[in-house]
């Protein structure tokens, strides 16, 4: 017997829709969606900044929208807020996601779904994010 299996869509539609909108505000640029943290962050588990699978790792975490440099290079997150309130989990990691993405010097943007900014609001509220400037690791030397 076979399984019934039918294809829904990736993306809600305010998630279409703010996509949509983070591919005109930043043309030249990739935007990739739903993207699991470990993909583009790298941990150092002498820091703690371990990014293992279990379910209370870093690994669980995912992203909903990258926006990268030409290279794929991360250098902001944004996230729709209220899509992914009914998911009580999701919303407990989310300090723990924010902590990394800003270590890492990614800029992190929490959007309501039900007010989406235009494309012009976008491009203003990335660029007055903060930039923090990850440290270097420190190596020992012998």
């Amino acid at each position: 017997m076979r399984a019934s299996v039918a294809v829904k869509s990736i993306l809600s539609g305010p998630e279409q829709q703010l996509y949509g909108r983070l591919v005109r505000a930043f043309p030249g640029h990739v935007i990739l969606a739903q993207v699991a943290l470990p993909r583009f962050l790298i941990g150092d588990q002498a820091s703690g900044a371990s990014l293992d699978s279990s379910p209370d790792r870093p690994a669980a975490l995912v992203a909903d929208f990258v926006i990268c440099r030409p290279d794929f290079t991360a250098v902001a997150v944004v996230e729709l807020t209220a899509a992914a309130a009914s998911c009580g989990a999701r919303s407990d990691r989310r300090p723990q996601q924010d902590e990394l993405l800003r270590a890492s010097g990614i800029k992190v943007l929490r959007i309501d779904a039900g007010d989406i900014p235009n494309e012009q609001a976008l491009k203003a509220l990335i660029a007055a994010l903060p930039v923090q400037v990850p440290a270097p690791p420190i190596r020992r030397v012998s």
